[in-house]
C-alpha cells in the first residue's frame, strides 16, 4: 500500500517558498481533540522550533464565563471556569491557530465561544439578534486604500459573514500615509495585507480575495458567486469600474455605498429599494462611461471624472491640490485621519443598511471642517449692485446742460441705420466683455457715454481698460458708417471724461476706400482666440503690413519673435495671471463679475466671459472652476502653488509666432481711447490675413496700477514682483519708462473659436433722446 504524504509536511514545503508565502492569507486551524490534527501541530512545532507561541486560553475561558454570567463574583470565577472546561486538558481546549506569514501560533476559544466574547461589548449597540443577522451578510469592497479602513472596521464589529475584497495593486511606501500597516508589507498585495489583518483579529471570518481587482471577466463572480452580495462598498479609483459595477449592482438589486475621504462624502444608492434609480444619482447620465477605459490622457478623462467626484463640492484644500496634480503632486491626496473616520462611518452606515434601519439614498457630507470650526467673523455688508444701464432721461438732462456738439448738428439718419451703426460698434472687444459703452442719439447727434455701472473693476484702474474698449467701439462705428457712405464729423470730449466720451454728427456722403471695406468686412469675424497656435515661423511681411496699418507718430507697434523672448513673456504673463488669482479684489471681480459659469448666467446678463468661450482644455477648464473657491485660492497661495496657470501661459506664448505690444506716449484717457482704435484696426486687419488674436493685458494693467494709479491696495511684496516683471518686459521690447503700454497680444494661426462671447441687445446700449 502506497503511503500518503504527510499533510503538514506538504504545507511546510509550500510556505518555504517565499513567493507562495507572500500570497498566503488564510491561517491554519488545528483542533487537537482530533488526533490527526494534534499530530500535525506537533510536527509543525518540531520542524519550526522558533515559532512564537501565544497561549492565554485560561484567561479567555474566564472572560467567557464573565460574558455568560455577568454577575459572578470574582472569587468564584476561576472555579466556574474550571467546571466549564470539565475534563478537557487546557492544551486541547478550543483550537490552535497558526499564522504562517508571521510564524505565530495562538491558542483560542473555538468559534462559537470566540464570537460570544469578541462581540460581547457590542451589546446592546448591536443586539444578539442583529449580530446573528449580520453574520449572514455578504459584503463586497472594491479598492483597499479607504477600503482597508472600511474592511477592518467591519471585521472588528463582525459586521458580515463573508467579505469579498478586490484590488489589483501592491502596497507602496507612499500608501503608508493613510493605510495602517507595517513597512514589512511594502510590495505585498493590498488584498493579502487586508485579509491577513482580518485573520489576525478573527480567524473565523470568511474573506475572499480578488487579487486582480475588478475586471470585466470577474465582476459577475465578485457580485454573485456563492450568493449575491447584500451590499457593495465602492472605494476604487477606476471610474469606469465605478460605473459598470453600479450598473450591474442596479440590475441585481444590490445597494451601493461609497465614501470619499475628502469632506467624508457619502454616496448611498438603494438599488434594492429603488430599482429605477439612476446610477450615481444621475450625475453621469449625460456621458458614455463605456469609452472611459479607452482614454489615454488626464485631459480626456476629466469630463468623466468631474461628475463622479463632484469637483465644485470638494474641500478648499482638495481643490487647491487638484490644481497641483502633475505639477507638484502626482495624485489625489488623502489623509489617515480622514480615511480612518471614513472607514468608521462607512461601517456604521453599512450596518444600518444591512439591518434595514436606513433606507435613504443620496449624496451627503460629514465635513469636520464645517461641523467643528472656529467662529468666522461676519462678512462685510455687500454693496447693492450698481445700475448697469444709463437712464435716457438723465442723459437728456446732461446733454441739455452741457450743449455738446450743438454748433455742428448733423443730418438726421433713420433708426435702421442707427441700429446698424451701434450693432457694429457693439461687436468691439472689451475687458471681461463688460461692454462699457452707451450710445445716445439726440437731435441728429450721436453721443458716446462711459457706462460706469459696468466699468471700474479692479483690473480697470482709472477706467483705462474701458477707455481702450470705447476706442475699439468707435473704430467699428466709423467703419460701419464708411460702408454706408456716411460722412462723419466727430470729436472726443476730454473735458467731460469719464462720463461723456465723444459725439458724432453725420453729414454728407463718404467715399468708401478699399482699406475701409476690407476692415469693415471683418467686424463680425473678429473674436478673441485663446487656443494654442499652429507651429510656424513669424511671417515678417505680414507683421510689417500690420505695423504700417496702425503705426503713427504717436502709436507704436513692437514685435517679439525670438523663442527665448516669448518664453520670458510667457512667464511674465503666467505670474500676472497667478497674481490676479491671489489678489482678493481681483479674484472676486474675475469670479463673480467677469466669468459666466453656465449658459443660464450668459443669457441672463448678456455680458461677461462664458467659460465655454475660453478655448481651454478639459483639465484647464476644471482648474478654473476650482478657483471659484476663495479658500482654495488662499491655500494655493500659502503653499506657493498655481504653477498650472504659468504653464498654460507659457504654452500659449511659445506656440505663437509673434507677440505684439501697442504703445502710446502717455497714460492719459485720450491715449487709451486712441490706442483702442488702433487695437481694433490691427485686429480686423490681422483677421483679414487669417490670424487669430489673444489679448494678454493683465500684466500691463498691474504695471499701470503699480506705477500710475494714485490709490491702490497692492501689498509691498506684490509691488516688488510687479516692478521686476515690468523691468523684464521693458527690456524685451526696448521701451522707456514714460511709454504707455496699451495692449499686448499673441498673434498666431489656428482654427476659429467655435463659441463667441455674447453681446447685449441694442436696447441695453442705445437710447434715443427727445428733442
Amino acid at each position: 500500500m502506497q503511503s500518503q504524504a504527510h499533510p503538514i509536511l506538504n504545507f511546510e514545503a509550500q510556505i518555504n517558498n517565499t513567493k507562495q508565502l507572500n500570497t498566503l492569507y488564510k491561517p491554519v486551524l488545528f483542533n487537537t481533540k482530533n488526533s490527526t490534527e494534534k499530530q500535525n501541530l506537533a510536527d509543525l512545532l518540531a520542524n519550526k522550533p522558533h515559532i512564537q507561541i501565544f497561549d492565554c486560553i485560561e484567561s479567555q475561558i474566564e472572560e467567557l464565563i464573565k460574558c455568560l454570567k455577568p454577575g459572578i463574583p470574582p472569587t468564584e470565577l476561576k472555579k466556574v471556569a474550571e467546571n466549564h472546561r470539565g475534563s478537557t486538558p487546557l492544551f486541547d481546549y478550543g483550537i490552535w491557530v497558526y499564522y504562517p506569514w508571521a510564524e505565530k501560533l495562538v491558542h483560542l476559544l473555538d468559534e462559537e465561544e470566540f464570537v460570544v466574547v469578541r462581540t460581547n461589548r457590542n451589546k446592546h449597540k448591536i443586539t444578539a439578534e442583529e449580530q446573528t443577522l449580520l453574520s449572514q451578510k455578504k459584503i463586497g469592497v472594491m479598492g483597499l486604500s479607504v477600503g482597508q479602513s472600511v474592511s477592518l472596521t467591519l471585521a472588528i464589529e463582525r459586521g458580515f459573514g463573508e467579505l469579498r475584497i478586490a484590488d489589483f495593486d501592491e502596497l507602496d511606501l507612499s500608501n503608508l500615509n493613510r493605510i495602517r500597516t507595517g513597512i514589512h508589507n511594502i510590495q505585498l498585495q493590498k488584498t493579502v495585507i487586508v485579509a491577513r489583518e482580518i485573520a489576525e483579529l478573527d480567524p473565523f471570518l470568511k474573506v475572499i480575495c480578488f487579487h486582480e481587482g475588478i475586471t470585466d471577466e470577474n465582476i459577475d463572480a465578485f457580485l454573485t458567486e456563492n450568493g449575491t452580495l447584500d451590499l457593495l462598498i465602492d472605494e476604487c479609483d477606476s471610474f469606469d469600474v465605478k460605473i459598470s459595477a453600479r450598473e450591474k449592482a442596479k440590475a441585481l438589486g444590490i445597494p451601493v455605498l461609497m465614501e470619499g475621504s475628502d469632506r467624508c462624502t457619502i454616496d448611498i444608492e438603494r438599488f434594492d429599494l429603488e430599482p429605477e434609480r439612476p446610477v450615481l444619482h444621475g450625475f453621469v447620465e449625460h456621458i458614455d462611461m463605456s469609452v472611459f477605459k479607452t482614454l489615454k490622457t488626464l485631459d480626456e478623462k476629466v469630463p468623466y471624472i468631474a461628475p463622479v467626484t463632484g469637483i465644485e463640492t470638494l474641500s478648499p484644500r482638495m481643490k487647491a491640490s487638484a490644481v497641483e496634480i502633475m505639477s507638484t503632486i502626482s495624485t489625489w491626496p488623502q489623509l489617515a485621519s480622514a480615511v480612518t473616520y471614513g472607514g468608521g462611518i462607512t461601517a456604521d452606515l453599512s450596518r444600518k443598511i444591512l439591518l434595514g434601519s436606513l433606507k435613504i439614498s443620496g449624496r451627503f457630507f460629514i465635513d469636520i471642517d464645517e461641523l467643528i470650526a472656529d467662529e468666522v467673523p461676519s462678512p462685510e455688508p455687500i454693496e447693492e449692485p450698481r445700475n448697469k444701464q444709463l437712464d435716457p432721461s438723465e442723459l437728456n438732462t446732461y446733454l441739455s446742460t452741457h450743449q455738446i456738439g450743438e454748433d455742428t448738428k448733423g443730418d438726421p439718419i433713420s433708426d435702421v441705420l442707427i441700429h446698424k451703426l451701434i450693432a457694429s460698434a457693439g461687436k468691439a472687444p472689451s475687458g471681461g466683455n463688460n461692454q462699457p459703452w452707451h450710445w445716445h442719439y439726440k437731435n441728429g447727434t450721436l453721443h458716446l457715454f462711459l457706462n460706469k455701472g459696468v466699468s471700474g473693476a479692479y483690473l480697470d484702474p482709472d477706467y483705462i481698460s474701458s477707455y481702450a474698449s470705447l476706442g475699439a467701439s468707435i473704430e467699428n462705428l466709423l467703419l460701419e458708417a464708411a460702408v454706408n457712405e456716411l460722412g462723419v464729423e466727430w470729436s472726443f470730449t476730454p473735458e467731460l471724461f469719464p462720463d461723456h466720451i465723444a459725439f458724432f454728427n453725420f453729414k454728407g456722403k463718404h467715399v468708401l476706400s478699399e482699406g475701409e471695406k476690407n476692415l469693415a468686412a471683418q467686424i463680425s469675424e473678429r473674436h478673441t482666440n485663446r487656443k494654442l497656435g499652429m507651429a510656424q515661423e513669424a511671417n515678417i511681411a505680414d507683421l510689417d503690413q500690420l505695423k504700417a496699418i496702425i503705426e503713427t507718430k504717436e502709436i507704436g507697434l513692437h514685435w517679439l519673435t525670438a523663442a527665448e523672448d516669448k518664453t520670458v513673456l510667457g512667464d511674465i504673463s503666467g505670474q500676472a495671471d497667478l497674481l490676479r488669482m491671489f489678489t482678493p479684489a481681483a479674484h472676486e471681480d474675475f469670479i463673480k463679475k467677469e466669468m459666466r459659469w453656465n449658459q443660464e448666467q450668459i443669457l441672463e446678463t448678456a455680458d461677461g466671459i462664458g467659460i465655454n468661450t475660453l478655448d481651454l482644455s478639459n483639465q484647464d477648464q476644471i482648474g478654473l472652476r476650482l478657483m471659484k473657491d476663495e479658500r482654495a485660492v488662499e491655500f494655493l497661495k500659502k503653499i506657493k502653488g498655481g504653477n498650472a496657470f504659468k504653464y498654460l501661459a507659457l504654452k500659449q506664448f511659445q506656440s505663437s509666432p509673434a507677440i505684439g505690444l501697442i504703445t502710446l506716449p502717455q497714460h492719459s484717457p485720450l491715449d487709451y481711447l486712441k490706442g483702442g482704435m488702433a487695437v481694433e484696426k490691427l485686429w480686423l486687419a490681422a483677421t483679414a490675413l487669417g490670424y487669430q488674436i489673444h489679448p494678454v493685458n493683465v500684466p500691463l494693467i498691474f504695471f499701470y496700477k503699480n506705477n500710475i494709479q494714485e490709490l491702490n491696495d497692492l501689498p509691498e511684496e506684490s509691488r516688488k514682483q510687479i516692478f521686476n516683471l515690468h523691468q523684464k518686459l521693458k527690456h524685451l521690447f526696448k521701451i522707456t519708462d514714460n511709454i504707455a503700454e496699451i495692449f499686448m497680444f499673441r498673434i498666431f494661426k489656428a482654427e476659429s473659436s467655435p463659441q463667441r462671447t455674447i453681446r447685449k441687445p441694442l436696447n441695453k446700449t442705445l437710447s434715443i433722446g427727445t428733442a
